[in-house]
């Protein structure tokens, strides 16, 4: 785990140091495996394209993609992002793609985009918040993997 969190931290200490922090943006996410630390229930959204699957084995749940079923862990990093900001607005991957769509003016790809959040709630793009990057700590790599032991 120490491994994986230091490549996130070298990655975003990069930037934040680096010459193109002024207009970045990056959003950190992972995707938890079922969320199932998700209090939310499922949430209906517009079908994508109004295509039904046309896959599926008799095996198979059948769907209609008009679900989305869990929020993704989130962090944005960038000098436009607020200082401590929390959003507590259920949203999933689509969000992304809508506020590249609402940033630079872009169509909707999808009726199932235009129903997540375009995600401006996290910034403010009057002001430089984080003009100068913070300095984090860097990485620990030697410490125990064990949540007995805080």
């Amino acid at each position: 785990m120490q491994v994986g969190a230091q490549f996130a931290s070298n990655v975003i200490n990069s930037v934040m140091q680096g010459p193109s922090w002024s207009d970045s943006v990056i959003f950190f996410a992972h995707d938890e495996g079922g969320g199932f630390f998700d209090h939310m229930p499922p949430r209906s959204v517009p079908n994508p394209d109004g295509i039904k699957p046309v896959d599926l084995t008799s095996n198979d749940v059948p769907g209609d993609f008009t679900i989305t079923a869990s929020r993704v862990p989130n962090i944005v990093i960038s000098p436009f992002a607020k200082k401590n900001f929390v959003s507590h607005t259920p949203m999933d991957y689509t969000a992304y793609l809508h506020f590249i769509e609402t940033r630079w003016g872009l169509p909707t790809l999808t009726a199932r985009y235009a129903a997540m959040p375009d995600m401006t709630e996290f910034f403010d793009f009057t002001n430089k918040p984080w003009a100068t990057p913070p300095s984090p700590p860097p990485q620990n790599m030697c410490g125990a993997c064990d949540f007995t032991k805080q």
